[in-house]
């Protein structure tokens, strides 16, 4: 009896430990295969990013921009055009991207926005001239591009890249140089942005192409000064926009000219004519020199600082100035956070990626116009 009993609770335990094993080993197995789940996030699709971009929260987003290893971030809500930036982005044209193992040089340049429970980051490179959306969130992942589309507005893959840095470099200058003045709306920065633009387009039908040039403000931002009366000449006359080129049929004014220029050409030295001078003359007036001075500064040639008329190259005879150029580089000013304090406004560009320098644009209502003050490098405030 007592050998029965001592079997019988040997049996027992037995019984007990494989069926301990048999849960063991089926817990296991249920928690690898619940891990295995888990280590593959669901893939996002458009309609995912689409619904991303319309929930974003912005006060609680941040701007991220990665360069060879640094990196900087800015509260995305401090650009005045936040919104509007937002807005461009769930208005593009998206298409899922399967991209391949390796990318060209992905990790050199991208901007990264984080909200709550997401990123999204744009790569200023990757394949085949692809510039990747990666989107991850607690549901998943994604790859998405701009393919090339011409309805219902035109749009190129590296347009994605574009709009973060534009609303990353407003959120920065924003935030390093926002002052005690009233921020200027989005719709005041639209206009000033408007009012320094440094070129003009238009489609030009004889020839069917765009065609472009250097606005009159432009001279202003060739050089930097703290009274407008002290700007470099030479800079300012060299892309003005000019009232004609000396050709065929101007070579009575060109002789006075070349008195002065004195260009020649050749194995026997001569004075080179129109057709043959290497780089085409403008002709700038000095009374129209005069006209872009007085709406844009309210000055005039007579009242600079220095002597405009011996120091440029100036034709008394004709009382005109002349440059001579063949390309193009107008003076460039891309206002990326303003404020204003009664009459006057002030606007900042973002910092220069290489210097970390901006330039800060100083203006005055006067009447109908706004006339500059200064056009000065920047101070963090």
């Amino acid at each position: 009896m007592k050998r029965w009993a001592i079997f019988a609770v040997s049996f027992l335990l037995v019984l007990a430990v494989g069926c301990s094993n048999e849960n063991e080993q089926s817990l296991d197995e249920s928690a690898l295969s619940f891990e295995g789940s888990v280590s593959e996030p669901a893939t996002l699709d458009v309609s995912d990013l689409h619904d991303l971009l319309a929930s974003v929260d912005l006060f609680a987003a941040d701007l991220t921009y990665f360069c060879e290893g640094t990196e900087e971030t800015f509260p995305a809500n401090n650009a005045i055009r936040a919104k509007s930036y937002l807005e461009e982005l769930g208005a593009f044209t998206w298409e899922s991207y399967q991209p391949p193992a390796e990318l060209d040089d992905l990790e050199d340049y991208r901007y990264q926005l984080t909200i709550p429970g997401a990123t999204l980051t744009a790569f200023q490179s990757g394949y085949a001239d692809a510039r990747p959306l990666h989107v991850e969130t607690e549901e998943g992942e994604g790859w998405f591009v701009l393919p090339v589309a011409t309805e219902p507005t035109e749009q190129y893959s590296w347009m994605l890249y574009d709009t973060f840095g534009r609303w990353y470099g407003e959120a920065q200058a924003a935030s390093l140089y926002s002052g005690k003045g009233s921020p200027l709306t989005k719709e005041e920065l639209d206009w000033f942005e408007g009012y320094t633009e440094s070129t003009w387009t238009h489609y030009d039908e004889t020839w069917g192409g765009f065609v472009s040039g250097a606005t009159p403000i432009s001279c202003f931002f060739t050089s930097r000064y703290s009274d407008p009366r002290d700007m470099a000449v030479g800079e300012f006359l060299y892309y003005c926009p000019d009232q004609g080129v000396l050709e065929a049929g101007d070579e009575e004014e060109f002789g006075i000219v070349q008195e002065k220029l004195d260009w020649r050409i050749g194995e026997d030295n001569h004075l080179a004519t129109i057709d043959e001078m290497p780089v085409p003359c403008h002709r700038l007036s000095r009374s129209y020199i005069n006209e872009i001075l007085t709406k844009y500064a309210g000055i005039t040639v007579e009242e600079m600082h220095t002597d405009w008329l011996k120091e440029a190259f100036y034709i008394p005879e004709t009382d005109c100035f002349y440059t001579f150029s063949s390309d193009f580089g107008p003076g460039m000013f891309i206002p990326c956070y303003g404020e204003k304090n009664g009459d006057i406004v002030t606007l900042w560009e973002a910092p220069n990626t290489e210097s970390g320098v901006s330039d800060m644009l100083v203006l005055q209502k006067s009447g109908e116009n706004w006339h500059i003050l200064s056009h000065c490098p920047a101070t963090i405030l």
